[in-house]
């Protein structure tokens, strides 16, 4: 990405379910090695007090540069339209048109829900691993489930079982993940001990 010509951003920042408030930010951009257009997700940032538009602006550039990207690449933003996003004066596209006035900007094209929805390859083959060994862990018996259950409440695992990806409500794929990575350390237990018993 930090290789492109330019880059186009896609900004929305919302509200989670535990009203936590996050900035996602996507880029699509022309990869010269593939010679085709790429969309990749430059980050997602928590926004631990306010949803200003300095703080937004902040988190936008930082992203950026940990990514590599130079602020003249940027050239053009597209966001939800709130106040924080397009003030005139103080919201983050005009602080972001102050390190590059040539940036063009648009609001309200991508609904929230297609801009979080679709993953890039590179994510959409790490949730689908995560899908398979949910699906192995949950599935492929109840006895196996029931052991899983029992053995994560021995070990006070933050939680005693795994959720299922629910393909018709895209947030479920964030709960999936949160859930599975924080039992993570007692799952590779669970396999290691599985895979000893099914060796004997």
């Amino acid at each position: 990405m930090h290789k492109a010509p330019c880059v186009g951003l896609a900004v929305d920042e919302s509200t989670d379910i535990w009203d936590n408030a996050q900035l996602l930010e996507y880029a699509r951009f022309f990869n010269t090695d593939q010679k085709t257009s790429c969309e990749d997700l430059v980050g997602v940032t928590l926004l631990q007090t306010s949803t200003r538009g300095e703080d937004i602006y902040l988190a936008i550039k930082e992203m950026v540069t940990k990514r590599g990207i130079e602020p003249k690449q940027v050239v053009s933003i597209t966001t939800d339209g709130a106040p924080s996003m397009i003030g005139k004066e103080k919201g983050a596209v005009a602080r972001l048109k102050g390190d590059n006035p040539e940036l063009l900007s648009y609001h309200c094209i991508i609904p929230q829900s297609v801009l979080c929805a679709s993953l890039s390859d590179e994510h959409a083959e790490v949730m689908n691993t995560m899908m398979k060994m949910i699906s192995f862990l949950r599935a492929s018996s109840s006895y196996q489930r029931r052991m899983l259950r029992e053995f994560l409440r021995e070990v006070d695992a933050n939680a005693d079982d795994l959720l299922l990806h629910n393909n018709v409500r895209w947030l479920s794929k964030g709960r999936v993940l949160e859930r599975f990575w924080s039992i993570r350390r007692e799952l590779a237990s669970f396999l290691a001990e599985l895979s000893s018993q099914k060796a004997t």
